[in-house]
């Protein structure tokens, strides 16, 4: 069938505004079109060549950190935690989270030790930890007259990605150090428990968990920090270091242990246990019972 010729009829003043009858009055209407279009491609190269927004680093929706975390001097087994925490986390928090998942009982004092590997001035292929920044329970102010270096900073205003991704540090003598962009590269962080006795807690950065890795754990609202893994029955507290923690250890190998020692550990110890000591006993369960109502 052939097709239908298309109606060409001439376009008149009453269907196109530009065929008025008044010239002037065209070729005001083609100006002011023309300005429109200029203006609106102007607005849309400002929109291209504006910086984007940079994302809001304090999203629910950002991966936690992964993190091993191990105490030095303990063998036999070496005891330590696997854990997920949020980037965001204080260290004040953070001393919580490791008091939690090391069975500790809260009672001595504590510290971060945040230190940078950096060359040696004499000899250029030795690497040592420089230190470059200590965090504590202390109130801004405190230790101003004491001569420190680092000076010791408040731990309730840093958090985990302010020390894993910083880039550049300072020395002592006033000297920047410039680390990899790659958090945790290069740089250490031991969390030091009770002065006394030294417990040094080396803390590794491993890496970015899967996003979903909660709600597959734990389910839908699950919380945003779990222990994910580890080793070894928490230390006794005051048990006297790395010796009596290997002496109370030995105690309760042997069915003849020293009684004593056996006893105090039950009835004394701050976070002891009326069923004795089993070096290789935990409950990663009960850890994050309590995990979860640390408010990250």
């Amino acid at each position: 069938m052939p097709k239908a010729a298309k109606s060409k009829s001439r376009p008149t003043s009453s269907t196109n505004p530009l065929s008025a009858k008044s010239g002037n009055a065209a070729k005001a209407a083609a100006h002011t079109t023309a300005n429109s279009r200029v203006n609106e491609k102007a607005a849309q190269e400002k929109t291209v060549t504006a910086p984007k927004q940079a994302p809001d680093p304090n999203t629910d929706n950002e991966p936690n950190y992964l993190l091993t975390v191990a105490m030095i001097l303990s063998h036999d087994p070496m005891i330590t935690r696997f854990l997920s925490v949020p980037p965001t986390l204080t260290f004040d928090k953070f001393h919580q989270v490791l008091q939690i998942a090391f069975g500790w009982a809260n009672c001595h004092m504590h510290a971060f030790n945040v230190e940078v590997e950096v060359e040696v001035e004499v000899k250029k292929d030795r690497i040592i930890p420089q230190p470059v920044l200590i965090l504590q329970n202390t109130l801004d102010g405190d230790d101003d007259d004491l001569g420190f270096w680092p000076k010791p900073q408040n731990e309730k205003k840093w958090t985990l990605r302010d020390v894993f991704e910083r880039e550049e540090w300072e020395k002592e003598d006033g000297k920047k150090i410039k680390v990899s962009n790659k958090p945790g590269a290069q740089l250490h962080l031991r969390y030091e428990y009770d002065i006394g006795d030294g417990w040094d807690h080396q803390i590794n950065l491993l890496g970015r968990a899967e996003k979903n890795l909660h709600d597959v754990l734990g389910g839908p609202g699950a919380p945003a920090i779990l222990c994910l893994g580890g080793e070894g029955h928490p230390c006794a507290e005051d048990c006297g270091s790395e010796p009596g923690w290997e002496d109370l250890k030995d105690a309760f190998k042997k069915s003849r242990g020293d009684k004593e020692r056996k006893d105090w550990y039950k009835t004394v110890c701050a976070n002891g246990d009326p069923k004795g000591l089993d070096p290789y006993r935990w409950d990663m369960f009960e850890v994050n019972d309590e995990l979860a109502k640390v408010k990250a």
